[in-house]
C-alpha cells in the first residue's frame, strides 16, 4: 500500500464564484491594458513588437466587448430570476383558487355526471399545462351551466368570482411565457458573454506571448501588465 498521502479534489466553484472570476479577469484586463497603451517605458517597447497604440486600442475594444457582455447576462439572469419569482406566485394563487372551488364543488355536487362535466374527478395534476387545461374546463363548464352556476353561487361562487378565477389562469400563462422567454433571454446572453470572453482570450493569450518577449531584461515592466 502506498504512503503517499492523498490530494484531495478541488472544491468545485460556485456559479457566484465563477461569476466573480470571470469580471475579475475582465477588470484586470483592462488595467494591464491601459497601462500597456499609458506607460513611458513600456509603451515603446510594446510598439516596437507591434502593439502599438492602435494595436491595443483593439484589445481594450474587446476588453469592452466581454464587460458589456458580461453585464448583460447578469441582467438576463436577473430578469429571469424575477420572471421566475413572478410566475411561481402566479401559479400558487392560480392553484389556490381552484383548490378552493374544486373543494366546494366537489362538496355540492355528488352524481357521476356532474363531477365529469366539472372534471371534479381524480387528483390535480403537476404539470402545468395539464393544471391550467383542466381548471379552465371547470370554470367554463360551471359558467355555461346554468344549473351549476346556481349551485355554485349559493356557496360563494358566482359569475364575477368565477370570472376572476379564469383571470389567474391568464395571469398565470402570460407570466409563464414571460418566465420563458426570460429563460431563453439568459441563454442566449451567457452564450455571447462566452464567445466575447473567449475572443478577448484569444488576443490576451498572443499579447501575452509578445509582452514576454518585449519585456526581456525588465521584470519591473513585465509586471505592470501581468494577470
Amino acid at each position: 500500500m502506498s504512503d503517499e498521502p492523498i490530494t484531495p479534489p478541488a472544491p468545485k466553484l460556485t456559479r457566484h464564484d465563477q461569476d466573480q472570476d470571470m469580471a475579475n479577469h475582465i477588470t484586470a484586463a483592462c488595467q494591464a491594458l491601459t497601462v500597456a497603451q499609458s506607460d513611458a517605458e513600456l509603451a515603446p517597447l510594446l510598439a516596437a513588437r507591434g502593439y502599438d497604440a492602435t494595436k491595443l486600442a483593439q484589445g481594450l475594444a474587446l476588453q469592452q466587448a466581454a464587460q458589456n457582455a458580461f453585464t448583460a447576462r447578469q441582467q438576463a439572469i436577473a430578469q429571469r430570476k424575477q420572471a421566475t419569482a413572478a410566475s411561481e406566485q402566479a401559479e400558487a394563487n392560480a392553484r389556490q383558487a381552484y383548490a378552493d372551488f374544486r373543494q366546494t364543488a366537489r362538496s355540492i355536487f355528488k352524481d357521476d355526471a356532474a363531477r365529469a362535466a366539472l372534471e371534479l374527478s381524480g387528483v390535480v395534476s403537476r404539470d402545468l399545462q395539464i393544471f391550467i387545461t383542466t381548471a379552465r374546463a371547470s370554470y367554463d363548464a360551471a359558467l355555461a351551466t346554468p344549473d351549476y352556476l346556481a349551485e355554485l353561487t349559493q356557496y360563494g361562487y358566482p359569475q364575477a368570482t368565477i370570472q376572476s378565477a379564469l383571470a389567474l389562469l391568464h395571469t398565470l400563462v402570460t407570466m409563464d411565457d414571460a418566465q420563458e422567454s426570460a429563460k431563453s433571454a439568459a441563454t442566449r446572453a451567457t452564450a455571447l458573454r462566452d464567445q466575447a470572453l473567449d475572443t478577448l482570450d484569444e488576443w490576451l493569450s498572443q499579447f501575452r506571448g509578445i509582452a514576454q518577449v518585449a519585456t526581456r531584461g525588465r521584470p519591473d515592466l513585465a509586471k505592470k501588465i501581468q494577470f
